[in-house]
């Protein structure tokens, strides 16, 4: 059935978006002009039962206050085209109470009061429709007032027709314009989750090639792009790979020939050099790689990790200390963000003299903070440091060089938790690094997960980082 309609639906959005509209507003623009239609109706309906009423109610008062020769014309005289009335000695037969008539009669006596005790029956012997109406009033000298009419309802017909009907336009074109905003929205929501379900994972996320013709070109060239991206960035690791596996072939032949020499202090440089080299290749890989890549999110102790790093850099003779809970458990990727903290210590030892870790607990998230007292960065550098490969020029020497890559790995392995990394330079002097966490669901001391704790974002794919 969908189908066979769908040659109705044009293939532009423009145009669906326009049949829409019209659609939505002829329906409800007839609907209105019913609404106005049976209102128009009710309030005529209104206006006989007013007429009624007054012609009894001044025909009773009108032959009451005359002589008995002299009712029966008077009676006459309020008669008019379908409404007639009679005077009469007795009570006219035909005029018992009808059930179904009860309605009518309360709106009449409602709208004239002196009407009370009137009597109305369908005349037996009136044919077709709408049936004719008979009724009758006892005057106080207990002669009667007759009448019989046509065209009275006896349901009464809603009024208020301008109101109803401005406002189901209204109504009308609120809804249109929801409806059309959300089918204009939904192909756009839905690229919108492509592309960020595409930028927390490594693989690309097709988009179904339906819909408009604009929709159509644009998931084909959304899903263009994911392929290549997903290609280039496959290729580039690969080749890294294998640049670094070729690498290291040649620096293990020179640390081997290095050990044969007889100046101990050449030895030492070959050395520091080709640790340096190693190093390089480490961080580059680990950076291009994703060092979240492989792993899965599962409960540590951020605390140990912390305290681990700290320990690490005193028996390499640094200063540092740690402030903070002894054990803090969380669920996270501690191989990575092991790592990413390494980095931030390790900088604040080279470059700061010294590194002050310090852990907090919050509401829905940790922070640690790590300081030192060393120069600082320039206000206008604390963002470029975390691209790719940028160092300051004080940093570039054997005692305190590296790649660039720390910072930028840090960032990236933070933001594949979810959580955030910023740079600040202390007003007392030094700098701070800042590393706040999400904890969405609390754990317990003894490291166990509490029932309904949720996971972690998605790994960026290799090579990116949000910032």
């Amino acid at each position: 059935m969908r189908r066979g309609l769908g040659w109705l639906l044009p293939s532009s959005l423009a145009g669906r978006t326009t049949l829409i509209l019209l659609a939505g507003l002829l329906v409800f623009h007839f609907g209105s002009v019913w609404l106005l239609q049976e209102g128009v109706h009710g309030a005529m309906e209104d206006g006989r039962e007013i007429q009624a009423a007054e012609h009894i109610s001044a025909a009773a008062r009108v032959v009451a206050a005359l002589p008995e020769e002299a009712r029966e014309r008077a009676a006459r005289a309020f008669s008019a085209r379908g409404f007639e009335v009679t005077w009469e000695r007795s009570e006219p037969s035909g005029t018992l109470d009808e059930a179904s008539l009860a309605p009518l009669r309360e709106r009449l006596e409602e709208r004239a009061p002196e009407l009370a005790g009137l009597r109305i029956g369908y005349d037996p012997n009136a044919q077709g429709e709408p049936r004719l109406i008979r009724g009758s009033l006892r005057l106080a000298d207990g002669t009667w007032v007759a009448f019989s009419a046509a065209g009275l309802e006896v349901a009464s017909v809603p009024t208020h027709a301008s109101l109803a009907s401005h406002s189901a336009m209204a109504l009308g074109i609120v809804l249109a314009s929801l409806l059309v905003v959300h089918w204009i929205t939904k192909p756009l929501r839905r690229l919108a989750r492509a592309a960020e379900d595409f930028g927390k994972g490594a693989a690309p996320v097709p988009m179904p090639e339906d819909g408009p013709r604009e929709v159509q070109e644009a998931a084909r060239t959304f899903n263009a792009m994911q392929a290549r991206i997903h290609r280039l960035v496959a290729d580039r690791t690969q080749a890294l790979a294998a640049v670094s596996h070729d690498l290291r072939s040649p620096i293990q032949r020179l640390r081997l020939r290095a050990g044969f020499l007889d100046d101990a202090e050449a030895q030492q440089a070959i050395d520091g050099d080709l640790d340096e080299m190693e190093g390089m290749i480490e961080s580059t890989l680990a950076y291009l790689r994703g060092e979240t890549e492989s792993e899965e999110p599962r409960q540590a102790d951020l605390a140990a990790i912390l305290t681990t790093l700290v320990d690490d850099a005193t028996d390499r003779g640094a200063t540092a200390t740690y402030a903070g809970p002894d054990r803090l458990p969380m669920r996270l990727r501690p191989v990575a963000i092991k790592r990413a903290l390494a980095n931030l210590v390790d900088n604040a030892v080279k470059h700061g003299d010294g590194a002050r870790v310090a852990l907090e607990e919050g509401p829905g998230f940790v922070t640690v903070r790590v300081e030192d007292d060393g120069p600082g960065i320039p206000e206008a550098a604390l963002e470029t440091v975390f691209e790719p490969f940028q160092r300051l020029d004080a940093s570039r020497h054997r005692g305190t060089g590296g790649t660039g890559l720390g910072l930028a790995i840090a960032r990236q392995v933070v933001n594949a938790h979810g959580g955030s990394v910023v740079l600040a330079n202390r007003p007392e002097g030094g700098l701070v690094a800042t590393v706040r966490l999400p904890r969405p669901h609390a754990t317990g001391r003894d490291g166990a997960a509490v029932v309904g704790a949720g996971s972690l974002p998605p790994v960026t794919p290799p090579g990116e980082r949000r910032a």
